[in-house]
């Protein structure tokens, strides 16, 4: 199974999978956002910072559940 289809499958089966997604892709809608705002202050920086991480997050636990389940499934 391809990665593509696991994500798909995952994003479909997986409530906890979703969550991490959608979390994931609402904090880089924020963080473009934040990334546009002028003048940049340092409070700002400080919260894109926090945001970039908790996003790493969210990203670190779907690699994890994309790896487990392709290797469960080969």
């Amino acid at each position: 199974m391809r990665r593509e289809e696991v994500i798909q499958k995952l994003l479909e089966e997986n409530k906890e999978f979703r969550y991490h997604y959608e979390k994931h892709h609402e904090l880089d809608a924020t963080i473009d956002k934040l990334e546009k705002h002028h003048p940049m202050t340092h409070e700002l920086e400080m919260e894109i910072e926090r945001l970039k991480r908790e996003r790493l997050y969210h990203k670190d636990i779907m690699e994890y559940m994309i790896n487990e389940h392709m290797k469960a499934h080969t």
